[in-house]
């Protein structure tokens, strides 16, 4: 699918602004696998807060668009979630 057609297909969905500008950011930076990334720059990235970014990724998560998994360190640090399209 090229971009054209994904763009077209992300403005007919039900779901706020800055959730349409996250999903297409996402379907950008991923490589099929999901990327890590945290929600601080994420947010950053697309012109968002970081509780305008966290609310609107778990929007995107209830609607069933992506899933989101914790990431830890050896040492069982926190790092960033994965996120992946779905």
């Amino acid at each position: 699918m090229n971009d054209l057609t994904r763009y077209k297909l992300t403005a007919v969905l039900p779901v706020p602004a800055g959730a349409k500008l996250i999903y297409c950011y996402l379907l950008d930076v991923s490589d099929g696998r999901g990327i890590a990334i945290s929600v601080r720059n994420l947010g950053t990235s697309v012109g968002l807060s970081r509780s305008a970014a966290r609310k609107n990724l778990h929007r995107l998560e209830r609607l069933d668009m992506l899933d989101i998994a914790p990431r830890y360190s050896e040492d069982g640090g926190r790092l960033s979630n994965q996120y992946t399209l779905k």
